[in-house]
């Protein structure tokens, strides 16, 4: 055996704790060095994939990053969407491998609400909107600083947790973006990641598209959509911006083109 095998045994299991879909946990034989778990849910109009932390320490961001990628790409599988290629794989597990994070801070650019027609900003978010649009984001953390930028597919646009794409920090604002560090969002240990596969989401090549992300903490939430506003109270998903809310909750209860299907967080719950 090579690879994270030599060190942790895994158990697939489906339909447990009330769940509807399958999921690999990952126990480590020493029973030292932690454990790792991956879910997909079906129980809702599209499969949510999710990732938490075991009891004990978390395995090296290479073990983690490994099993996150075979466990996805059976479910994807198992699901009826084979993976041929690998990207959504990869950008599925990436965006999974975030609650092995212990998030010290955010950075990014931010688009504007409004602009006028030479592109000049005449309205940004306030501190009381509640969802603010974003061109990428970075989180820093004591792993890695995973950036967070959109995807095309075909006519539509997902989140990118996979992006080579160099982000450095503008001094000053440029058009309708300025820079921001230091943004309220979700700090400290992420404890579980949720990833909606949107499979519902029309004028796509592939089967899903990777539309939301929900990151879970002690005490805190922070869920990432792929949209745009086209106006302050006009916000269009499956677009060209990283979207920051507070949570599912909020995302409810607000207005979007086209109309957005809820989804159920499974937070706690393990395979």
């Amino acid at each position: 055996m090579v690879g994270w095998r030599a060190r942790y045994d895994v158990v697939v299991a489906s339909d447990v704790s009330g769940r509807d879909g399958l999921g690999w946990e990952f126990t480590a034989r020493d029973g030292n060095s932690g454990s790792w778990a991956v879910f997909r849910e079906d129980g809702g109009c599209f499969p949510v994939f999710s990732s938490s932390r075991g009891p004990g320490g978390l395995p090296d961001q290479d073990d983690v990053q490994a099993m996150t990628e075979e466990a996805v790409a059976d479910l994807l599988a198992a699901a009826g969407y084979p993976d041929e290629v690998g990207w959504i794989t990869r950008n599925l597990s990436a965006a999974l491998a975030m609650a092995s994070l212990d998030i010290f801070s955010w950075q990014g650019e931010e688009w504007a609400l409004e602009s006028d027609a030479d592109d000049r900003p005449t309205r940004w978010a306030g501190p009381g909107d509640p969802r603010v649009a974003f061109e990428w984001l970075r989180a820093s953390s004591d792993r890695r600083s995973p950036v967070v930028v959109t995807y095309q597919d075909d006519g539509i646009f997902g989140l990118n947790f996979i992006s080579d794409a160099k982000r450095c920090l503008r001094q000053a604002g440029d058009g309708s973006l300025r820079p921001r560090s230091d943004i309220p969002l979700i700090r400290g240990q992420v404890d579980q990641v949720e990833v909606v596969y949107d499979t519902l989401a029309e004028d796509g090549s592939c089967p899903g598209l990777v539309s939301e992300v929900l990151l879970h903490g002690d005490s805190s939430q922070t869920l990432l959509i792929a949209a745009e506003a086209y106006a302050p109270e006009e916000w269009h998903l499956y677009d060209e911006c990283v979207v920051a809310l507070t949570g599912l909750a909020e995302a409810d209860k607000l207005t979007w083109f086209p109309g957005r299907h809820s989804w159920r967080s499974t937070e706690g719950a393990r395979p």
